[in-house]
C-alpha cells in the first residue's frame, strides 16, 4: 500500500522551489510547456530508485545541489518521510546515490512518454518475466516496458482454458485485459490467438487486425491498460497475487493524452478510475478536455509567476472546478497559451479594428470580407462587425 501525500522540490531542473500536496486518487499535473510536470514525475519516481540510473532528473544550475522530500503513507496509513539529493547536472551525470524505499518499492508503476511498439514474433510461449529488486529500480527509473506483455497475455488466455490452472485473481486479470481491446471504442474486440504463430487478432468493422498495428492513440491505451495488468501480475506472485482492482499502489502517468482523439482523453480518465478504484493515479497533461471533466481537487496546475518562478496557479473558487469552462478558456488561462487564434485572423482583426477608428470605410470592408472568409459559419462576430461599419456610413452588400 502506498500513497503520496505531499512533494517538496528544490532546485531541481527548471524548479526552485515548489510544494505539491496530492489527494488519493486521481492528480492531474497540467500547465504549460517548461513548468517542470515531468520533472514533478521523476522526482517521485526517483525516490523507488537507487540514483545510479537516471541520467533525466539534473539539479539546477543555479543550486549547490537539488533537493526532494516526500512525504507519503505506506501500510496501516502509517506517514512516513523520505529525503534525497540530486548532484548531477552534465548530460552523463546521475542523479547521485542514495537509499530507496525499499519496502514500497513493487508499488509505485511508471509509464513516460515512449508508449509504441512493433510486432513482435514469439517463436514460443515462456515462463514469466522476473521482477526483483533491481529490475524495479530500472523501472522506477526507466519507465515501464511492453515487450513482455505478448507472451504474458498468450500465456494467461491459454491456461485460463485449462481448469484449475489460474488462480481466481489470475482468471480477473486476463478477463480484464481481454476486455480492455474494446473499452475505449466499442468495435474493435479481441478475436482470437493464432495457434500457428501466437499472435494476438482483433477484430474491427474494416476487419480483422493485429494488435501491433492498431493507430498511435490505441497503442498508448493499451500499453497503460494491458501494461499495468502484467505487471501487477509479474510484481505480485504466489501468496501476494493481487486482481488489478486490488492494487493500492502509485500510478504514475507523463503525457496521459498522448496522441489520443478528444473524444478517448476524457474517456481514457474514466477508464483508469474504474480500473483502479484503489490506486492513487499522478498524470501530467496538455489536454483541456481532461481538465475540463476533473474535479477540482483532481487537478493540479502549475505556471510561471512575473518572476518567471514555477508556481501553482490558483483553481476556481467554485465546486465545479475548471467543468463548466470552455476549451478556450482553459488553454488561455490554465494552459498559458496566449491566444486561441491564428496569427492572420488576429492580423485581419487589428487591420479592421484600425479602419473602424479612423473611419476608413473601404479598408474596414476589405478587412471585413478576408475575417469573413475564414471563420466558421456559424461564428457570430460578422454580424458584429456589419454593425461597426454601418456606425461609420458603410455598407456589406
Amino acid at each position: 500500500m502506498l500513497v503520496i501525500n505531499n512533494l517538496k522540490i528544490s532546485g531541481i531542473g527548471g524548479i526552485s522551489e515548489l510544494e505539491i500536496n496530492f489527494n488519493k486518487g486521481l492528480n492531474l499535473i497540467c500547465g504549460p510547456n517548461g513548468v517542470g510536470k515531468t520533472t514533478i514525475l521523476e522526482s517521485i519516481a526517483e525516490a523507488f530508485s537507487t540514483g545510479r540510473r537516471n541520467k533525466v532528473l539534473k539539479k539546477n544550475s543555479n543550486y549547490t545541489v537539488g533537493k526532494c522530500k516526500l512525504n507519503y503513507s505506506s501500510a496501516n496509513f502509517e506517514e512516513r518521510t523520505y529525503f534525497y539529493e540530486v548532484k548531477g547536472f552534465n548530460p552523463n551525470d546521475e542523479v547521485g546515490f542514495h537509499n530507496y524505499l525499499e519496502e514500497e518499492t513493487y508499488d509505485l508503476i511508471y509509464f513516460k512518454t515512449g508508449r509504441s511498439f512493433l510486432y513482435q514474433e514469439l517463436k514460443s510461449i515462456s515462463r514469466d518475466s522476473e521482477r526483483d529488486l533491481s529490475q524495479i529500480h530500472t523501472q522506477s527509473a526507466e519507465g515501464i516496458k511492453f515487450d513482455d506483455f505478448k507472451n504474458w497475455f498468450i500465456n494467461r488466455y491459454v491456461f485460463n482454458h485449462i481448469d484449475s490452472q489460474l488462480e481466481d485473481t489470475e482468471k480477473k486479470n486476463i478477463e480484464l485485459s481481454i476486455k480492455s481491446f474494446n473499452l475505449l471504442y466499442e468495435h474493435i474486440s479481441f478475436k482470437n490467438i493464432k495457434h500457428d504463430t501466437f499472435d494476438i487478432l482483433l477484430e474491427t468493422p474494416n476487419g480483422d487486425i493485429y494488435y501491433e498495428y492498431l493507430s498511435s492513440g490505441f497503442k498508448s491505451c493499451l500499453f497503460i491498460i494491458q501494461g499495468l495488468i502484467k505487471e501487477i501480475e509479474f510484481r505480485f506472485k504466489n501468496e501476494s497475487k493481487i486482481a488489478v482492482e486490488d492494487f493500492q499502489g502509485v500510478l504514475l502517468i507523463d503525457e496521459l493524452d498522448l496522441h489520443l482523439h478528444p473524444h478517448w482523453q476524457a474517456k481514457l480518465i474514466k477508464i483508469l478510475k474504474e480500473i483502479l478504484p484503489k490506486a492513487q493515479i499522478i498524470a501530467t497533461t496538455h489536454s483541456p478536455h481532461m481538465i475540463q471533466n476533473a474535479a477540482i481537487e483532481e487537478i493540479i496546475p502549475l505556471a510561471l509567476d512575473q518572476n518567471e518562478k514555477v508556481t501553482l496557479r490558483d483553481l476556481p473558487s467554485s465546486k465545479y472546478g475548471y467543468q463548466g469552462w470552455s476549451v478556450e478558456e482553459i488553454l488561455v488561462d490554465v494552459m498559458g497559451l496566449d491566444s486561441t487564434h491564428s496569427s492572420v485572423y488576429k492580423e485581419n482583426l487589428k487591420a479592421f479594428e484600425e479602419a473602424i477608428e479612423s473611419e476608413n470605410i473601404e479598408e474596414a470592408q476589405l478587412r471585413y470580407r478576408e475575417l469573413e472568409s475564414m471563420l466558421h459559419p456559424k461564428n457570430p462576430l460578422p454580424k458584429i462587425l456589419r454593425l461597426q461599419i454601418a456606425d461609420i456610413g458603410g455598407v456589406i452588400e
